[in-house]
């Protein structure tokens, strides 16, 4: 850590992921202090600073400091991965800096201690039986997604999802499966035996139950499309439920629902112009739908609309190894946290996962590519938010943009040319038609095109048509 770094950190106050030490605690709260950093999101403990001042006061031994840490953790801490011990000059003095990642394999609890402790805020306490619960499942091998589905059997499977499955996946291979539907579900993980029966995963049941949300309701997806730019009232909401690619699906028309759309001229045809990219909308949803954590009962994803922004809140922190700075630099990371699920969306085709551990990089360049800022990554308390920032007023002056060929003509005139931008050709007779005027408004109106050199007339008699003239070159 070099010292610009250590300053940055010191800077900061005490919380979730920051505890400041002026000098070695009990052996008993210092065990605490790092279980609980492990359980939760990880952190750093910073020995040498007062808690509540963070007057500098330094470590007159740090080797000592860091031979007491290794002690206490040898002696007191179940851990399967060491914390990063650091020693850190800074302003004459001498501090020590304990990082500590994320567990993969939580709880991780202090010997002679029957219950782990969480981190809260900038203290730790004990963890509440819920949380215990879903330590355990972020914890076991397959997760939440892994675990037999309660009171779901293999007849609440639909066969016809599972059949659509098999035949997408095939197209995409290019060859066939040669599995019956039990197999195939077995090698996918959604099915598990459980005594003498096999029954569906709750990744299973997600995925391919027509109503999955009899069976885990927090499975569901609410959007919401605001009035203005704050929660005060709404439009529009919808409670969302089957099973997951139908969650992102419908999702995604909600906001295309409500998304402005017009249009510009680009050269001499006229393009349609949506109020934010639509690959960044999908990606933001899909994102959430197939890596939320699933264990949290209680809790939905969430897509909001305002006026000026898309949010999409996942329930759930980051999981262990996926860094909140390597996203914002677009970095690619393919911790997964539902691997079945990331599994099953990818069979399924480029139109929900394309490549692993791309689609952030792919979302902000979609977005910059369409005038609009970076997405926004956060975590905001035991969620993550993506907020796509939308053109805002600029919107309306971007479809008001008229090109130089355009100055001095009727609407009418404008919409001929662009038809021909786009279909290479027109007749007097459809242009009549399409505006809805008269022969000879029509011939009017073009020949005055043709006299701007816009366009040039073709052929004679009933073969007679325009085409672009010199201007569009």
């Amino acid at each position: 850590m070099t010292p610009e770094m250590f300053e940055e950190l010191i800077n900061q106050r005490e919380g979730e992921t920051l505890e400041f030490k002026q000098e070695m605690p009990s052996s008993s709260d210092l065990a605490k202090l790092i279980t609980a950093l492990y359980n939760t999101r990880g952190g750093m403990i910073v020995f040498g600073v007062e808690n509540d001042t963070r007057r500098l006061a330094g470590i007159p031994n740090p080797q000592g400091v860091e031979t007491g840490i290794v002690n206490i953790i040898q002696d007191r801490c179940s851990l399967d991965v060491m914390p990063c011990i650091e020693f850190v000059s800074y302003q004459h003095m001498e501090f020590v800096v304990v990082t500590c990642p994320q567990g993969a394999r939580k709880p991780y609890l202090v010997s002679r201690e029957t219950r782990p402790y969480i981190r809260v805020g900038s203290s730790n306490r004990e963890a509440q039986d819920e949380e215990i619960r879903r330590m355990y499942i972020e914890g076991s091998e397959g997760g939440f997604e892994g675990l037999p589905s309660l009171g779901a059997t293999l007849a609440d499977l639909s066969e016809a999802l599972i059949a659509a499955y098999i035949r997408r996946r095939e197209e995409m291979s290019g060859q066939p499966l040669d599995l019956s539907w039990e197999e195939a579900l077995r090698n996918l993980g959604c099915v598990v035996e459980q005594g003498e029966i096999w029954v569906p995963t709750n990744a299973g049941v997600m995925l391919f139950a027509e109503a999955p949300q009899r069976f885990i309701g927090q499975a569901e997806v609410t959007c919401v499309r605001f009035k203005g730019t704050d929660v005060v009232s709404y439009i529009d909401r919808r409670d969302l439920r089957g099973p997951l690619y139908q969650l992102v699906d419908d999702a995604e028309q909600f906001i295309y629902r409500h998304m402005k759309v017009g249009r510009r001229i680009e050269g001499f045809v006229g393009v349609e112009y949506r109020e934010y990219p639509g690959e960044a909308v999908r990606e933001a949803i899909v994102n959430a739908v197939v890596h939320r954590d699933y264990s949290r009962q209680g809790q939905r994803i969430r897509v909001f609309m305002f006026d000026d922004r898309i949010e999409v809140y996942s329930p759930g922190t980051l999981p262990p190894g996926v860094s909140l700075e390597k996203m914002r630099r677009l970095e690619p990371q393919s911790v997964l946290r539902n691997p079945v699920i990331v599994g099953v969306f990818r069979d399924l085709g480029s139109r929900y996962i394309e490549r692993l551990g791309t689609g952030i990089r792919r979302m902000a360049l979609t977005m910059e590519g369409h005038g609009l800022s970076r997405p926004r990554f956060e975590e905001v308390g035991s969620e993550f938010r993506v907020t796509l920032m939308g053109p805002g007023e600029r919107f309306m002056a971007e479809t008001a943009k008229f090109p130089a060929w355009t100055k001095g003509l009727n609407e009418r005139q404008v919409e001929a040319v662009l038809y021909v931008g786009e279909h290479r050709w027109i007749s007097r007779r459809e242009y009549a038609e399409l505006l809805v005027v008269s022969s000879r408004t029509a011939a009017r109106d073009l020949s005055d095109l043709v006299e701007r050199g816009i366009l040039v007339l073709r052929g004679a008699g009933r073969g007679a048509h325009y085409v672009l003239g010199p201007r569009s070159v």
